[in-house]
This record gives C-alpha cells, structure tokens and sequence, in this order.
C-alpha cells in the first residue's frame, strides 16, 4: 500500500478523467491521494476532489509563483478553507528563485504568512524549495513547523539540514532518472523512516513514462527504484513510508481498498 503525498489531480489536465485516474491509482495499491493547492482556485478544487472521492484528501496553498498581488482577503480565504474537512496540510507553499516570477521579498512574507496559518490550525506544511536552499531553511529554522520538503532534489548536506529540523523528505518520479545517481546518493545516505512517496502529476513522470503525462498509479516506479536503492522490499517500503505520511498528515490509519499487483 502506498500514499500519493503530492499530485495535482484538482488541476486541468484531469479534468476529463479524473475517476479512471483514481481507479487506476487503486489498483497498484495506492490507499490515499493528496491533492495539493497550488493558488486559491486549485486549493477549492482539491477541496471537492476530496469531499467526492474516499480516496483523495487535499492541501490549500499558493505556490510562490502565484504570489504576487496577494492581499489579506486571500489569507483570510485560505485560511477558511484550511478549516474545510479532509484538508490536512498548507500548500505547497514556500519559494522559488528559479522562475523569477515574483520578487524574492513578496515570496519570503507569503511564506511567512501561510505558515502562520498552518501555525494556528495545527497543520503540517508542504514545503516548494527551488534555488533557494539558504533563505528557506533560515525561514525554517525561525519558525519550526511540522511538514515536508516536496520533490527533493537538493544535495546530502542540504538534506541532512532538512532533517535537523524534523521534516521529511519526499521523492518523485525524478529519483528514476537515469542522469540522477546524485539524487539516488542521498536517498541511500538518509533513513527511511523520514522519507514519503509523491508523484506531483502531471509533471515528473518516471523515466519509464518520460513524455506522458504523470499520474498517481506510476508512483509505483519510484517506490520499486527507492526499495531497490534502500535495499528493502517493496510491500516493506510501502508500509513504512505510508505511516510516515499517516503521521505527519495525521490521517486515520488506512488499509488497502482493493486487490493490486504490482506490475
């Protein structure tokens, strides 16, 4: 049994879909889908993927590149629909130097401002870090919340940071990359029991389905690469990583809700 931490089945590319797409997830044994919140209108739509299907939860967030322009409205709507059942995390939430959409100084306070909500409702955070490790632990490190670097892709040190700090640390379809051994180094170096499994679909397809676009039944391929890689089995891989994210979501306890195999 394993747990889709991160996919995007609340935007656009699923609209037409989405029940086979969860229907396929069922049956490689994914028992939970978290759909996470890139912006206010994504951060709704998760809401009623979650409010219609058993299998999905969802987060609420925007994404630093869609920080621009926001005002207190917006964190008092967010805020609002943190409170809405199955929501169980802010995000993603955190910065981004890469794109260069929005300036670094409007990231930072939205950052700080979402993390304040997740302070008073008691949520773990899911943490988006791209070319901007120095300035996203230093928030961090001054605020010391509960939650998971999403889509890792930093270095050993920067991960052994992230685990000072009590979070966790996920990995995507990207681990499978045949260029990516430096990724696989630190998923051999750092302990399971800190690791959860995410597809972020659509994007970062493993290297088998490179060019498709992702979805939540593939992260069978990442768990088969990281059990390869920590040298355990994959129903083991499967029931650990599982609980880790029953832990830090604090899901009820979830059993498998039909037949799979692996494939």
């Amino acid at each position: 049994m394993f747990i889709d931490t991160h996919s995007h089945l609340n935007f656009s590319d699923f609209n037409e879909d989405y029940p086979d797409v969860i229907e396929r997830a069922k049956s490689v044994g994914i028992i939970a889908i978290l759909n996470v919140g890139a912006d206010l209108p994504t951060s709704k739509r998760a809401i009623d993927l979650a409010q219609k299907e058993d299998l999905c939860y969802a987060t609420v967030g925007v994404h630093p590149t869609n920080t621009n322009n926001l005002k207190a409205k917006d964190y008092s709507g967010l805020e609002e629909l943190a409170r809405k059942k199955k929501v169980v995390a802010i995000g993603e939430i955190g910065l981004d130097y890469f794109h260069n959409k929005v300036a670094k100084e409007i990231q930072e306070v939205s950052f700080k401002q979402q993390i304040l909500i997740a302070e008073r409702l008691a949520l773990p955070v899911i943490i988006h870090n791209r070319d901007a490790n120095p300035d996203t632990l230093a928030i961090l490190k001054e605020k010391g919340i509960r939650g998971v670097m999403h889509c890792f892709s930093g270095d050993i040190n920067f991960a052994r940071a992230i685990l000072s700090l009590g979070l966790y640390i996920s990995f995507t379809g990207n681990l499978t990359y045949k260029k990516n051994e430096s990724l696989r180094e630190v998923a051999r170096e750092i302990p399971l029991r800190r690791m959860l499994l995410e597809t972020d679909c659509p994007y970062l397809p493993p290297q088998s389905k490179r060019g498709m676009r992702n979805e939540p039944s593939f992260l069978i391929y990442t768990a088969e690469e990281l059990a390869r890689i920590k040298g355990v089995a994959l129903e083991k891989l499967g029931e650990v990583t599982s609980k880790n994210a029953e832990d830090l979501f604090k899901l009820a306890r979830l059993k498998p809700r039909t037949t799979f195999s692996f494939t």
